[in-house]
């Protein structure tokens, strides 16, 4: 046998020559007389490694080769130059099953998807919540609750009672644990059904109907709704607390001063509450500002009986902060009511005010806190003003040294803080982290979405913050100014496009070294800026 080009030819009587084509490769095969099918497959077999039970011939007169053909006779009746061609594969090249098997993504399940995503780090946006007949105030509300860590952290340690001992509180708190779980660990929408009728066995307000249809509903009703709720069920640092009050709850203290009566004392008092209100003002005198708004609702006029009068009398209420809680809600009062007007043939009904109000992802709350607390947030402002100082000299001082040699450039941020007597200094400041906005013109219409903040902006890869849009089970991400711009602006001005009214805000800190002295060098490594983001 060899491997060069002839044409096929007999040699002899006693033998002959073919040319035979496997692949890309030839070969001339010499084919004695007498030789058998079986004989000439095993010669193959050497040269080619393919076995014989998997050789296929095409060529030969009168079709396939069979084992009881005469392999002479048929090569005598081949045309010179005729090739054969073998089809075969060899020993050892075999196809062989995957070792893993192959699973196409569109087998794959909303869980599993998510966390191979998680694994290979793709940016997705999250999951979204399915409406489930006007049930946008609550997806709002439940996305926007979620994206708080330290609640979502409490909620899903909840572990309720025995099931004699349940009530619709703990089973509410059960099934919003259910729906955080589904959210952190799917890509694709969730339908909460157990979880809106359980929402709506405890507040049968949100189980009214209209037309057939359940009514849109108020997502700041949601909101305290949710919160009273899980007061009762997710247990504080102490017996006599409560977690919900923990993250959002502040001590307002408020001083009533009859206005008639310079004799009457004022009568001081101080409450707990969760949520702040910014008040939008009046047509001829409107609010253009979050802060102005909220110090308008920290002062109010009032009506009561004056005992030193004996009559009723005006009343000048003011109120303060006296403690700043890790979350701040502020709820814009965007509704108020409107009465029937027979004349202009409108029926009574709650109006919204779109008014522009506006406001940065950032506030501070400081002129709303009374004088004991401004003092001690001075503390944690003069600290804070210190470092960012520091910072400042630092990154000056780097960029100089860089002009002549090649300097890596590191955040104070990566300082190591000093492990033992660190305390934490409140600021007043608040980084915005979630809000909750409408659009429509009325409160039982119009439509409800959700933002939460993503990523903080770096100035490098990242020029702008960047927010997640929670529109029902549509979920994107958009940047702030995109929602504070020409077609959305969430601070209001434009009825028919999306509107803030609740913001969520996280607390902004200092720390420090315990008893450290005001003025001393703050490029200390135990003083550090709490990231705010918290997303």
């Amino acid at each position: 046998c060899r491997r060069h080009s002839h044409r096929a030819v007999v040699l002899s009587q006693a033998m002959a020559q073919i040319k035979l084509k496997w692949n890309k490769e030839e070969f001339d095969i010499t084919i004695e007389e007498g030789s058998s099918v079986e004989v000439f497959k095993t010669q193959v077999w050497t040269l080619t490694s393919v076995p014989v039970e998997r050789q296929k011939y095409i060529g030969f007169p009168g079709g396939i080769l069979k084992d009881s053909d005469d392999l002479m006779a048929k090569v005598k009746k081949l045309k010179p130059g005729t090739k054969i061609t073998m089809m075969g594969t060899p020993e050892g090249k075999e196809l062989k099953a995957p070792e893993e098997k192959t699973v196409f993504e569109e087998d794959l399940s909303p869980e599993e998807k998510a966390r191979i995503l998680k694994e290979k780090k793709v940016e997705i946006p999250p999951a979204g919540i399915k409406n489930l007949g006007n049930t946008c105030y609550m997806n709002a509300t439940l996305q926007c609750l979620h994206h708080v860590p330290d609640l979502k952290q409490a909620i899903q340690g909840y572990q309720p009672p025995a099931p004699e001992a349940r009530d619709i509180d703990s089973v509410l708190t059960a099934q919003l644990r259910t729906v955080n779980s589904q959210l952190t660990s799917t890509t694709d929408s969730i339908v909460p059904m157990q979880f809106v009728m359980a929402l709506r066995q405890r507040f049968p307000r949100f189980a009214e109907m209209q037309n057939g249809g359940y009514m849109q509903q108020d997502a700041d009703e949601c909101l305290r709704g949710l919160l009273t709720s899980l007061s009762g069920t997710l247990k504080g640092s102490s017996e006599a607390s409560n977690r919900v009050d923990e993250l959002f709850g502040y001590r307002l203290k408020s001083s009533l001063k009859c206005l008639e009566c310079d004799e009457e004392p004022p009568q001081e008092s101080e409450e707990l509450s969760r949520v702040v209100i910014c008040h939008l003002g009046t047509q001829t005198e409107p609010v253009s500002h979050i802060t102005q708004g909220v110090q308008l609702s920290l002062k109010e006029h009032i009506e009561k009986n004056s005992p030193v009068l004996g009559r009723n009398a005006q009343y000048e209420k003011t109120s303060a902060l006296e403690s700043l809680p890790p979350y701040l809600i502020v709820q814009f009062a965007r509704f108020g009511y409107k009465g029937a007007n027979e004349w202009a043939g409108t029926s009574a009904g709650k109006v919204k005010l779109t008014r522009k109000c506006a406001f940065t992802h950032t506030f501070d709350i400081f002129d709303c806190a009374s004088d004991d607390l401004k003092k001690k947030l001075s503390v944690g402002r003069l600290k804070k003003k210190e470092k960012e100082d520091a910072e400042l000299e630092r990154m000056k001082k780097a960029l100089d040294k860089s002009s002549t040699d090649d300097v890596e450039m590191k955040p104070a941020e990566d300082a190591e803080a000093a492990a033992v007597g660190v305390e934490e200094l409140d600021t007043g400041y608040y980084q915005l982290v979630g809000i909750i906005s409408h659009k429509g013109r009325t409160a039982d219409g119009g439509h409800y979405v959700g933002w939460t903040l993503h990523k903080k902006a770096d100035g490098k890869d990242l020029k702008d913050d960047m927010w997640v849009l929670f529109d029902d089970d549509d979920v994107s991400f958009v940047s702030w100014k995109d929602m504070t711009g020409m077609s959305t602006d969430l601070c209001g001005g434009k009825a028919d496009t999306q509107i803030a009214y609740i913001n969520i805000y996280k607390k902004v800190t200092v720390t420090a070294d315990a008893g450290q002295a005001l003025g001393a060098s703050s490029e200390d490594k135990d003083v550090k800026m709490e990231n705010a983001s918290g997303y």
